[in-house]
């Protein structure tokens, strides 16, 4: 991702609507299929200045891992009781040590998003977790996507094939981020139609009116009502929750 982008996630993670929604999805849907432990470690890898740390503490001992040296300081400064190492993949770390490995919206941007699922994977004990999120649908691919260095948006069999390539059995699968998929597939087209509406330097990321945003937090935060409980069949993002040392044919929750 361009270094320029982590500043605007720095000032706006806390307050922006689609970083708030997101948490507020994600949360339900760990809520629901994370393993009980009674002492859980959560490694978020690509954890960037370190946004879903707050909410991700709810789970258990969290710890980080980064590679851009400007996020991974931003982290630290903010979050000072947490490990957080200067690394892109967990190759380095200890194997076996968390019980779930996080990766928000990050093997879209990797050349080897298989090879760094299994790195992920080899982190965890036997019946451990990784949950992952991307963006989704290629034909929404956008200016957006170019900025923030993305390599692919993802279709759900996709995502699903390359997690069971790596060696974990998806146990849920959902797009998300389904009601403002017209407006965002809409947006979309007009860029299409109207190129030089899209800026040469800046993704969709931008500070939100508070009332819009308001709004836009509530609507896209009361997804986390149906995410979770079943699988959406479209949306903007794709969330899976995937298991280690299990055997037999991926059968994802639908």
């Amino acid at each position: 991702m361009n270094p320029e982008l982590y500043d605007a996630h720095d000032r706006l993670e806390d307050r922006h609507w689609w970083f708030e929604g997101r948490r507020r999805v994600i949360r339900e849907v760990l809520r629901r299929h994370l393993l009980p432990r009674a002492k859980r470690r959560l490694l978020d890898v690509g954890c960037g200045t370190g946004g879903m740390f707050p909410m991700l503490i709810e789970f258990g001992e969290v710890d980080g891992a980064e590679a851009s040296p400007d996020a991974l300081e931003r982290a630290r400064r903010k979050f000072p009781g947490h490990r957080i190492e200067p690394c892109a993949l967990p190759t380095t770390l200890p194997e076996g040590t968390w019980d779930v490995v996080t990766a928000f919206d990050v093997i879209e941007h990797l050349d080897d998003p298989i090879a760094s699922l299994q790195a992920m994977r080899s982190r965890l004990p036997f019946d451990g977790q990784v949950v992952v999120t991307v963006p989704a649908f290629q034909f929404l691919w956008s200016h957006h996507d170019e900025v923030n260095q993305h390599r692919r948006r993802y279709s759900r069999l996709e995502l699903v094939s390359q997690l069971s390539s790596a060696g974990l059995r998806v146990t849920f699968v959902s797009y998300y981020n389904t009601l403002l998929f017209p407006a965002v597939a809409g947006a979309r087209l007009l860029e299409r139609l109207l190129p030089s509406r899209a800026k040469s330097e800046d993704s969709d990321l931008e500070e939100t009116p508070g009332p819009i945003n308001r709004a836009l937090t509530t609507l896209f935060g009361s997804e986390r009502l149906a995410v979770g409980r079943a699988s959406l069949p479209f949306g903007v993002s794709l969330i899976a929750v995937a298991q280690n040392g299990t055997t037999g044919a991926n059968s994802p929750r639908r």
